[in-house]
């Protein structure tokens, strides 16, 4: 989102949106799926969404993105904007990767995506954009690294060389967070142990006075 340009006809708020295209797009605060009057997303400067385009008419006008379910979403769930699990809306958190390939990108968006599929093995949510934009969320930083370069490195692999490779930096990066984790414990361990022996030094010396 870059700004608010006003309201419509309708009484929703307009905003101006930079897509990475030549022409910015507007979308309406009441295109989002259960949105009303009283009841709508606002949004500041710099919000991430996931929208998609539903007309564009050269040079007359900007397209016009919508945040609501459209014929090519043919069994998705209609889940209201408010519930943050609607198919499109708002991104938050996550990191952003700008103009990948639109191959790429086009792979990645089919139901059998030989990288994302391995990767499912991973707790991570993943938005792909027809513009060569991907927004990946994940519960450590060290997923979302690897998930970026299993994405990354894909495209010039074939299929079992993708499954390869995934399993292997799956199994690269689980070992180095439990060889993390162990670490941290024995560090809290010797901190305790240390700070128990302080307890009783400083007993027997109350006991001798």
């Amino acid at each position: 989102v870059q700004d608010r340009m006003g309201s419509s006809p309708d009484g929703g708020d307009i905003y101006k949106v930079d897509i990475g295209a030549s022409h910015t797009c507007t979308l309406s605060s009441l295109d989002f799926e259960g949105a009303t009057k009283r009841n709508r997303p606002q949004f500041v400067s710099g919000t991430l969404l996931y929208a998609r385009v539903v007309s564009f008419n050269g040079d007359v006008c900007d397209p016009v993105l919508s945040c609501t379910l459209g014929p090519h979403d043919a069994g998705i769930p209609r889940k209201d904007w408010m519930t943050e699990e609607a198919a499109y809306g708002e991104l938050k958190g996550g990191t952003v990767l700008t103009k990948l390939p639109l191959g790429l990108t086009r792979l990645l968006l089919t139901p059998d995506s030989v990288v994302l599929n391995e990767l499912s093995k991973l707790p991570f949510e993943v938005a792909v954009g027809v513009n060569g934009y991907l927004w990946i969320h994940s519960s450590r930083p060290e997923y979302t690294v690897l998930i970026r370069n299993a994405i990354l490195n894909s495209q010039i692999l074939s299929s079992e060389q993708i499954r390869s490779m995934v399993r292997s930096l799956i199994s690269t990066v689980k070992q180095s967070i439990n060889t993390e984790t162990t670490t941290n414990n024995e560090e809290e361990e010797r901190e305790q142990s240390n700070n128990n022996n302080s307890d009783d030094n400083r007993n027997y010396s109350s006991m001798e006075e």
